[in-house]
């Protein structure tokens, strides 16, 4: 039963594991990423797209700026999404009532794992702690790579599975995610009253999953390597 127990908890670290991994990995690229969203609003030229829907001049800094307050307001560090910013010459509110609403719930989801992914942490470091007292640094060493294998491979199976109906129809992968998160339903947007949408259209969406995906898939792969080394080193 011990034995049990044991392989449980290794299990259940591994599963933690992946979670802050993947968390980190959103995180790495949507907050780490030097140039990210200016690369991205160059590239599919939304500057323009919010001049032709809406009649919209502003500045690749400007719009840059907005950006940046945003994902300060979404990981709970602002109090609230009233962003200033200049357009057509004079200073307007960049979000409407909705987009408002909307990104209310997307800082509720954000806060959410941040505060869960911290838990995550504490959760390992406790586990890991228990299983040194109890088996020793060797013992535990095989209990968390036996239980990180079995469950990286599971984890990573299932993101090819969406990775792979992804590339198929991305825009049917990315309207089941909102109707999961957001049932509510306030994330539709019409391109002719909404900056918002013509700040973020599909495609950057599609960017950032492929670059989250590969960041999280690398950081996994890495880390199964090091646990095939440490049940290497636990049978040595």
């Amino acid at each position: 039963m011990c034995h049990h127990l044991r392989g449980f908890l290794g299990i259940v670290f591994a599963v933690l594991l992946i979670f802050i991994t993947f968390v980190t990995s959103f995180e790495a690229v949507t907050y780490w990423t030097p140039g990210f969203y200016r690369d991205e609003f160059e590239h599919y030229q939304v500057l323009d797209d919010m001049q032709a829907w809406m009649g919209d001049e502003m500045t690749m800094d400007d719009l840059c700026d907005v950006m940046h307050q945003t994902m300060v307001y979404l990981r709970g560090d602002r109090e609230n999404l009233i962003v200033e910013t200049t357009i057509n010459g004079g200073t307007t509110e960049f979000y409407n009532e909705n987009e408002k609403s909307h990104m209310a719930d997307v800082r509720q989801l954000f806060v959410i794992c941040l505060v869960v992914r911290s838990l995550a942490i504490l959760s390992c470091i406790a586990i890991a702690g228990f299983l040194i007292v109890v088996a020793g640094p060797r013992g535990a060493l095989g209990y968390l790579s036996r239980g990180f294998n079995r469950a990286c491979l599971l984890i990573l199976g299932l993101v090819a599975v969406i990775a792979f109906l992804a590339m198929i129809d991305f825009t049917r992968v990315f309207t089941v995610f909102h109707e999961i998160f957001f049932s509510q339903g306030n994330w539709m947007f019409d391109p002719r009253e909404s900056r918002m949408i013509n700040m973020l259209p599909e495609s950057f969406f599609s960017d950032c999953a492929l670059r989250i995906a590969s960041t999280f898939v690398g950081a996994m792969l890495a880390f199964l390597v090091a646990s095939g080394v440490a049940r290497q080193f636990t049978k040595s």
